[in-house]
């Protein structure tokens, strides 16, 4: 399934931030499509797939002394719609 994290952190953090992202590499079953920051403040953006569960606890506790995750599950516009439509249309053969 994908999702997208929100990380944000406090400005007095982001040399700690920047320190510990240089030498970051997510682990195996976290699988980045796309990261984006934010350059008017303290957040980024992370777009991923999971393989498992222990991969999300792995990407996210080394930060959670130091910033708040928000984590989002998302699907594409197109394919939310078919599928709400799909959904509506077995609820009216129910």
């Amino acid at each position: 399934m994908r999702f997208m994290d929100i990380m944000t952190w406090d400005p007095k953090d982001n040399e700690e931030i920047e320190k510990r992202y240089l030498s970051w590499e997510y682990p195996k079953g976290y699988n980045v499509i796309a990261e984006w920051s934010d350059v008017s403040s303290c957040r980024v953006f992370i777009v991923y797939d999971l393989d498992n569960e222990e991969a999300y606890a792995r990407a996210t506790f080394p930060w959670r002394d130091i910033s708040k995750l928000e984590t989002i599950p998302i699907m594409e516009t197109k394919k939310a719609v078919e599928l709400g439509e799909k959904m509506i249309a077995e609820m009216a053969l129910a």
